[in-house]
């Protein structure tokens, strides 16, 4: 559950930042408020989802990576709230549609050699299309979601190589 909500919070970003205006993002967006919507059975909360996301987009304009991590960690929030608010028997459905979508998103970028990087601590991640190191930091679990790890010129190594010492 705290995956895909990571994974939902980061594409948002990754979304409202690489894509926003494009009809991948108006497409992804819309998809994000009926979750919203479904999720906590309230449809006045899709509209706020959607100025939510109009909002994120237009602070992310120009923003450094620190104020990416914190709207992905806050929108991260958002998805674990509506999912630990959900009916049990509904939460797995919740999960993977989180998944699918911005999965969906993450395809449309890469093919479009859109991507943007998310790094953070505690229960940070990162996203990115080309190589990345994932180091944790804090109290919290670490998670990262990597696309081409070496770009786009095939899939990840088979063994790839060891962190440096001090950077596990």
């Amino acid at each position: 559950m705290t995956a895909a909500a990571a994974a939902g919070g980061i594409a948002v970003v990754e979304g409202a930042a690489s894509a926003a205006g494009t009809q991948a993002w108006e497409s992804f967006r819309t998809r994000v408020a009926g979750w919203f919507g479904r999720g906590s059975g309230n449809a006045e909360l899709e509209r706020v989802t959607l100025e939510r996301l109009d909002r994120t987009a237009a602070e992310l304009d120009g923003s450094d990576e620190a104020g990416r991590t914190r709207q992905a960690d806050r929108w991260e929030d958002r998805f674990v709230d509506v999912l630990e608010a959900a009916p049990e028997d509904l939460r797995a459905e919740l999960a993977l549609e989180i998944k699918r979508f911005s999965d969906e998103l993450r395809a449309e970028l890469t093919s479009r050699g859109a991507g943007t990087t998310i790094t953070g601590t505690g229960a940070g991640a990162w996203v990115s299309t080309e190589k990345v190191d994932i180091k944790g930091g804090g109290s919290g679990g670490t998670a990262g979601v990597i696309n081409n790890f070496y770009g786009t010129n095939g899939p990840a190594p088979a063994n790839p190589p060891a962190p440096e010492p001090g950077q596990a």
